[in-house]
């Protein structure tokens, strides 16, 4: 599916953490071999196993992301990679990329969060759409600000839909 898919492989550079869990918690993702980047506005929850995960800790029971891979891992599939692979009305779109064990590719749709934290406990490549790359930075540049809605992620350039 992503043949006509330009991607950028991007790569995790900063959690930004405040107390207050009915805020938005901010990760930057940035350009593995250059110098783009852009903030995305996350939940709490995913924050928070961003961080874990970061720090080597698991919780004593399956988390919501856990529950996921295991289900790929017990139907025999293997996560490949995750993409974020639209931007529309301000939000981002993912997804989780995962050979099936009978050897083909299916892409799942995914908030980008949560596609970001699964990537990142299994250590596998984050993409981003290079069409949607350049449209958050020219949105960011011209000084817009998504706004986040109910259950949305915002960014500098749109919020992630949930």
């Amino acid at each position: 599916m992503d043949g006509d898919l330009q991607l950028v492989e991007m790569e995790l550079r900063e959690i930004q953490m405040k107390d207050d869990t009915l805020t938005y918690q901010i990760i930057v993702l940035g350009e593995k071999d250059g110098s783009r980047e852009f903030p995305i506005l996350i939940g709490y929850a995913e924050a928070i196993a961003l961080d874990l995960t970061l720090h080597g800790k698991e919780a004593p029971r399956p988390m919501t992301h856990d529950l996921v891979l295991n289900v790929i891992k017990g139907l025999g599939g293997e996560l490949r990679r995750v993409v974020v692979d639209n931007l529309k009305d301000n939000i981002f779109f993912g997804k989780l990329v995962v050979r099936t064990a009978q050897g083909g590719e299916t892409w799942i749709d995914t908030r980008p969060s949560d596609a970001i934290v699964i990537a990142t406990k299994r250590r596998v490549p984050i993409f981003v759409a290079e069409q949607v790359l350049q449209d958050v930075l020219s949105e960011s540049e011209g000084g817009e600000e998504g706004e986040g809605g109910e259950g949305g992620e915002e960014s500098e350039g749109g919020e992630t839909g949930e």
